[in-house]
């Protein structure tokens, strides 16, 4: 995850290379890598060469800002100015004002304060370690844990992280790897003052607040006007530095209305992109798209999984090891191996469906959204009683706090390295609207259908991946989802593939240098673990006979990536 980074000390540092150094990309030809000290204070970035009037690491008299990602509304061409004379206005306060991806700091040299901010999703992510010494904070956790290294700081695994992983296949809350590491969370201002001190405060949090007094014709109207304004800034990034468009697209929805929006808008110059096994329906429906609606078209192979026989220490690095490796794996191995040069932002759909209803859920208990089988482990993790407590019966405030911002948009950052990810979706005042808008309207996803068969009748000229019928009645999309859902598991349990664009099973089954290749990092990483209780429960899970289910194939996937986590944060101390 290409970022910022910052050492706020009492003490002083002594390190044996500039920070930037510990960045996963910072060796990549697109990468900017700077460092600098003011008094007690040294910071830096690695980022992308791209959009340098949007992300900034600059300093005057009075201040000094760093700003990972873009920034939509910027009253000035750069964003250090534009923030500078915010910061001047309202103070930490500006950043609800903020319209973007996002995250930075400010160092007030004045008060000799340090303030760091989040956006609504945790976009761009930030993590910290603190202590009576240091605080530090950096876009990439293993940043923070080789400076502890560094900095002959102990570190120790946080087992709370390690069985989520194991379970869920991501982090839970602000959890790590390292017990004394945290996530800052989304939405949120911290401060740390001259002596190390620290306190926080949100700045916005999600709320589920259905506005009965809405008619359907209303929220239509309101959800295009939001959703048009959204897409327009999105793909304007790119004109404001004279970069090509791009856009991913697949066989569903979200992707696919963004790309029409777009249209729509005039942009018409575009280059999609999907990644998937040759022949799904995935890549005949976003073939088909691209070829009628007059757009250039790449489509990158994934036959045989091919991508997952060698080197997965790579997705364990460009993520972290903070969520299961096999997630991103398709599209870090598609986009290392394109033509970046022209690229402005990469355009996605992503978490289209959670605004507008696929969360809405009549009864919900978090483990139901477990990769793993091994529910048993749930009980181990420290918060679990507090975690249930908040999120059953809350499937969409689950859906944002959780799943997206540590599971969904790890996506992103895996890609991090090599473009800017943007989606209207991530528009917060549109989430906003949409968590006003009654589940009546939202469940099964009518509201989309509806809004968009009223105002972009486009989108549903073309056949919808999970459905297999072009997207038009919402009753005979329910009754089409419901039969190709137990299709699909009957297909499963003999064996055979079911038009997946990552079939995993299949190409285990068939691949065997996939399953070679994980059992051979098994044997070579298990020996990093000294606790005999974890190392049993590992050996377990990847070994285990698990038919007719997903859960055989994930555990061997979570287990290697727990490993080769540990070994990136902890070497052999572990």
């Amino acid at each position: 995850m290409a970022g910022i980074y910052g050492i706020y000390s009492k003490v002083p540092l002594q390190l044996k290379h500039p920070a930037y150094k510990h960045f996963y990309c910072c060796d990549f030809e697109n990468i900017i890598n700077e460092e600098h000290t003011y008094r007690n204070f040294v910071y830096g970035r690695s980022v992308l060469d791209h959009f340098l009037q949007d992300r900034v690491l600059q300093q005057d008299q009075e201040l000094i800002i760093g700003f990972e990602g873009l920034f939509f509304n910027k009253s000035d061409s750069d964003s250090f100015t534009s923030i500078k004379k915010m910061y001047q206005h309202s103070g930490m306060e500006f950043v609800k004002k903020i319209k973007g991806q996002f995250s930075g700091f400010v160092y007030d040299k004045d008060s000799h304060k340090l303030y760091l901010f989040t956006d609504h999703l945790s976009s761009k992510p930030l993590y910290l370690y603190h202590d009576d010494n240091y605080f530090i904070f950096a876009s990439e956790f293993k940043v923070i844990t080789r400076l502890l290294s560094d900095l002959n700081i102990k570190k120790a695994l946080d087992y709370d992280g390690v069985h989520a992983l194991l379970t869920f296949g991501y982090m839970l809350n602000d959890t790590t790897l390292e017990k004394s590491s945290k996530k800052l969370n989304y939405a949120t201002i911290m401060e740390v003052d001259i002596n190390l001190q620290v306190t926080q405060k949100p700045y916005f949090q999600y709320k589920k607040e259905p506005n009965n007094r809405l008619d359907k014709k209303e929220i239509i109207k309101k959800i295009d006007t939001l959703l048009m304004e959204s897409v327009q800034r999105c793909w304007r990034k790119d004109d404001e530095y004279r970069y090509k468009h791009h856009t991913f697209l697949s066989g569903g929805l979200d992707s696919r209305v963004n790309l029409f929006l777009a249209k729509e808008l005039g942009y018409s110059e575009i280059t999609t992109l999907t990644f998937s096994q040759s022949g799904s329906s995935d890549h005949l429906i976003a073939e088909e798209i691209s070829k009628k609606e007059g757009f250039k078209h790449q489509f990158y192979p994934l036959d045989q999984g091919t991508f997952l026989e060698k080197d997965l220490q790579q997705f364990v690095g460009a993520n972290d090891g903070l969520t299961i490796l096999s997630g991103s794996a398709a599209g870090y191995t598609f986009l290392a191996q394109s033509d970046l040069k022209t690229f402005g932002a990469l355009h996605t759909g992503q978490i289209g469906d959670l605004l507008f209803g696929s969360y809405v859920k009549q009864s919900f208990h978090v483990e139901n959204a477990l990769m793993s089988d091994h529910r048993e482990l749930l009980e181990k993790i420290s918060f679990w009683k507090q975690y249930t407590q908040k999120y059953n019966n809350h499937s969409e405030l689950f859906g944002y706090e959780q799943r997206v911002i540590n599971a969904t948009l790890n996506g992103d950052r895996t890609l991090s390295h090599f473009v800017d990810i943007l989606s209207p979706f991530y528009d917060r005042e549109l989430i906003e609207f949409c968590l006003t808008i009654p589940d009546t309207y939202k469940k099964d996803e009518a509201i989309y259908l509806e809004w968009f068969n009223a105002m972009h009748p486009k989108v549903s000229t073309y056949i919808w991946e999970s459905a297999g019928i072009r997207p038009k009645n919402r009753s005979l999309i329910h009754l089409a989802k419901k039969t190709k859902r137990y299709k699909n598991a009957l297909l499963r349990r003999l064996g055979l593939n079911i038009n997946d664009m990552n079939p995993f099973d299949i190409w285990m089954r068939e691949n065997s240098a996939i399953t070679q290749n994980l059992e051979t990092l098994f044997k070579e990483k298990i020996i990093l673990i000294q606790d005999n209780v974890l190392r049993e429960l590992l050996h377990k899970m990847f070994f285990g006979d698990v038919q007719y289910s997903h859960f055989g194939r994930n555990n061997k996937f979570l287990v290697i990536t727990l490993l080769l986590a540990i070994e990136l944060h902890f070497g052999v101390d572990t």
